[in-house]
């Protein structure tokens, strides 16, 4: 079976774990907030949530049985504070808060 010719790279070129990992610095500098999903409090909060609603709340609205791994905030907190700690969360499942929340908030 014949080998495939070995591919060109740029000089320079960065690898997807390059750019992936800059993406991450960029975000990590324009949305400081993104470190509290770390702190105890967040992670209470999620157990509790998760523990309260172990179903995807999206996907009980459709009838469906999906179990749920994300608490998400029902009001985006966009870095305040007291929305982040306070405001209330759904449970979801990945595909939706991944797919369906994030074009709400995008829109919004």
């Amino acid at each position: 079976m014949a080998k495939r010719p070995p591919r060109h790279k740029a000089p320079g070129a960065r690898t997807s774990q390059q750019r992936k990992r800059e993406h991450d610095n960029r975000r990590r500098l324009s949305q400081p907030w993104r470190a509290w999903y770390k702190l105890p409090l967040w992670r209470k909060r999620r157990e509790d949530q998760l523990s309260a609603q172990p179903l995807c709340e999206r996907c009980l609205a459709r009838d469906l049985i999906v179990e749920a791994t994300v608490a998400n905030h029902k009001q985006p907190h966009r870095g305040d504070w007291e929305l982040f700690a306070y405001g209330a969360l759904e449970s979801t499942c990945k595909p939706c808060h991944d797919g369906e929340v994030q074009r709400e908030e995008r829109a919004a």
